[in-house]
């Protein structure tokens, strides 16, 4: 019986936590496989080394000699100024344009021309306009990020139940109520999918921001690492790059659980 209870228990507990469960083991696989790979398939720490190691060199950068912090600091709050302000000009812009046939009109040749228009190719030119300080950085993530966010706003609000809106309207419900309690709510999870998407771009963007001119950041750490083949320090860099993502998601993902709740009970 006692047996039983602990089975009960034991499925339980992984029925509650699966998804978790999952990813934490997912995560172990693919650390295993990177360390087979560098220790038995590879074996020149020249070209790959063991996660073990770049965990020691992390410990040793953050710890003891603290030379870690200064990058992690430059790149997150060049990161943060420009996703913020892209969501700040995205979001309301993509409203405009589903709204407004004549602003859509006046700014889908621009939009589609940036948008499609590599962002490296954008570096020098707003590093001779802006020079190398934080101004050309931050518009770099700008540029990366405020697309998709735009986008997604755009086609969150003209995907919206037109039965929904005429059912107001027919109600005599005031425009900014319309918006605050119809368009607003049914646009949020495209917005949220848009500021994932500007998630991965704005990293992006701080790397190839951080590759001319810069002296500090992590974009700036992996470049300098990969010039004097410092293969530990340089996964140090790229390491430190996907756990910013990896926190970012999860950030998003609870502001959508607490701004859809009416999606929480589907797995994601």
């Amino acid at each position: 019986m006692a047996s039983d209870g602990g089975m009960v228990a034991i499925v339980g507990f992984y029925r509650d936590n699966s998804r978790a469960i999952h990813k934490a083991l997912s995560i172990l696989c693919g650390l295993v496989l990177w360390h087979y790979l560098a220790a038995v398939v590879v074996a020149d720490t020249a070209f790959l080394v063991s996660p073990l190691t770049v965990v020691s060199k992390a410990y040793e950068m953050l710890f003891v000699t603290g030379e870690l912090y200064p990058h992690l600091f430059a790149s997150s709050w060049i990161f943060l100024y420009g996703y913020l302000l892209s969501i700040v000009v995205g979001v309301p812009l993509g409203f405009l344009m589903a709204l407004s046939p004549a602003v859509r009109d006046y700014a889908h040749p621009w939009m589609t021309t940036l948008y499609t228009t590599p962002r490296i190719a954008f570096a020098p030119v707003l590093l001779l306009w802006l020079g190398i300080g934080a101004g050309s950085k931050v518009a770099i993530v700008f540029l990366g990020c405020v697309f998709p966010i735009l986008i997604n706003s755009y086609y969150g609000m003209r995907v919206v139940d037109r039965e929904f809106v005429e059912l107001a309207r027919s109600l005599r419900m005031k425009r900014v109520a319309l918006f605050r309690k119809i368009l607003l709510p049914a646009s949020l999870p495209f917005i949220l999918s848009g500021l994932r998407l500007a998630l991965g771009r704005g990293l992006t963007g701080v790397a190839i921001a951080e590759w001319f001119g810069a002296t500090a950041g992590l974009g700036y750490l992996v470049y300098f690492a990969g010039q004097t083949l410092n293969v530990p320090v340089l996964f140090v860099g790229v390491t430190a790059f996907g756990l910013m993502g990896i926190i970012g998601f999860e950030i998003l993902r609870k502001i959508e659980d607490l701004a859809t709740p009416w999606k929480t009970s589907h797995p994601r």
